[in-house]
């Protein structure tokens, strides 16, 4: 029984491992989503007493810049670690880190 699981979740992460870009992709983006008010909220008290163009200066680059350049390395860094999983653990370990943001979001009343 536990050879034919095996074989299965082996099987699903040879299919998924051409999407492992993506998959971090998918799960940077969901950070970002969960935890960008926070970070909007803690960039929004630094600058609140700056003079109008600063804070819209400030808010311009770190969501064009700051948000783009931390999905970018992010990923690329998750993506590298999950090409380190074995094919096996690919899904459930994926499936997993979706599941824990899910309820976290929940927790957080996000969704």
């Amino acid at each position: 029984m536990s050879s034919l699981v095996f074989g299965i979740l082996n099987d699903l992460g040879q299919f998924f491992r051409p999407y492992q870009y993506q998959s971090a992709l998918a799960i940077i983006a969901t950070i970002l989503v969960v935890f960008g008010n926070n970070i909007n909220s803690t960039i929004k008290k630094i600058v609140a007493k700056q003079h109008f163009i600063i804070r819209t200066l400030v808010f311009v680059l770190v969501c064009a810049f700051g948000y783009g350049l931390l999905t970018v390395w992010l990923t690329s860094l998750l993506a590298q670690q999950i090409a380190k999983l074995p094919d096996v653990y690919l899904v459930p370990v994926v499936f997993s880190i979706f599941i824990t943001l899910g309820m976290y979001a929940q927790k957080q009343r996000h969704i």
